[in-house]
């Protein structure tokens, strides 16, 4: 049985070292006690041009907030940091974000000290596997101001892989019928500009030729990415002080695409989608 770890930082770490270990770890495929693990840093500030890269990729306005995405984006090396731990029983590149929920309780401004803490604890068993949750909470002055639940698939053997490509249902259809979609042609290169503004050099995203050892075709769109595209793309429902934004990642976005972005109002939400041509569902959520 391992302890629990807990780890104060001066300084968030490398994510270039993170994906190093990430890289060249060692650890057993088999289902394994996840223990509770987290992370603090008491001090973060947004770097100023790594802000205005990422503002650029993914559409949003620079009005002196940060989005509402971007502390998750900073938490990145924390939430790396503790699954490359020895006592975390699964290779992170193993992982698969599946969902996250993201909690706003008031509007950031760019240059506000951040405090940052991460912690994951435990599991549950899937059909596909273990899914585990990594949770991140953001304090100013001691008040916490954003929350955020990451949720990871670690797909074990003789897991049901048959995870197959889903397409709108009538109903789902219906919803969105009213919705004039947004039509996004994403580039090859998108992995690329994501990963410069926000750090994370993940080779799935990169390149078709840095994707392919770990089994896609071509480079995939950071889940990220996907998520803060729809988020600037509904403008000032999304510049709200207080907000709650949901999402599911259905299915790998292959670099170059061209995807349909919908929203359809609920009775206190809208919900939103980005899909193919073809109907396939990349992502889906609710911002409310």
């Amino acid at each position: 049985m391992s302890l629990p770890v807990s780890l104060e930082l001066d300084a968030l770490p490398s994510l270039g070292v993170q994906l190093v270990r990430a890289a060249v770890a060692r650890k057993p495929s088999r289902a394994a006690e996840v223990p509770r693990l987290e992370v603090r840093v008491r001090h973060v500030v947004a770097e100023p041009q790594r802000l205005a890269r990422y503002r650029a990729v993914c559409g949003f306005e620079a009005d002196g907030f940060l989005p509402a995405t971007y502390p998750q984006v900073l938490a990145t090396p924390l939430h790396m940091a503790l699954l490359n731990r020895p006592e975390f029983p699964y290779r992170l590149l193993g992982m698969i974000h599946i969902r996250n929920v993201i909690r706003q309780m008031r509007r950031l401004p760019d240059d506000a000290p951040l405090a940052i803490s991460c912690f994951l604890e435990g599991q549950r068993e899937v059909r596909l596997g273990r899914e585990l949750d990594l949770s991140t909470h953001v304090e100013v002055e001691g008040v916490r101001v954003w929350e955020a639940v990451t949720t990871m698939l670690r797909r074990l053997p003789g897991g049901d892989a048959s995870r197959k490509e889903r397409k709108a249902s009538e109903e789902e259809g219906a919803a969105f019928r009213d919705s004039r979609p947004a039509h996004w042609t994403v580039p090859a290169g998108v992995g690329r500009r994501y990963a410069r503004a926000s750090g994370d050099y993940n080779p799935i995203h990169l390149s078709a030729l840095a994707a392919r050892p770990f089994g896609f075709p071509r480079a995939i769109a950071h889940g990220m990415w996907t998520l803060s595209r729809c988020l600037a793309e509904m403008g000032e429902a999304g510049e709200v002080p207080a907000l709650t934004l949901t999402c599911e990642f259905r299915r790998p976005l292959f670099l170059p695409s061209r995807v349909r972005f919908q929203t359809a109002r609920q009775e206190e939400a809208i919900a939103f989608r980005v899909s193919a041509e073809e109907g396939v569902v990349h992502l889906e959520g609710s911002l409310r």
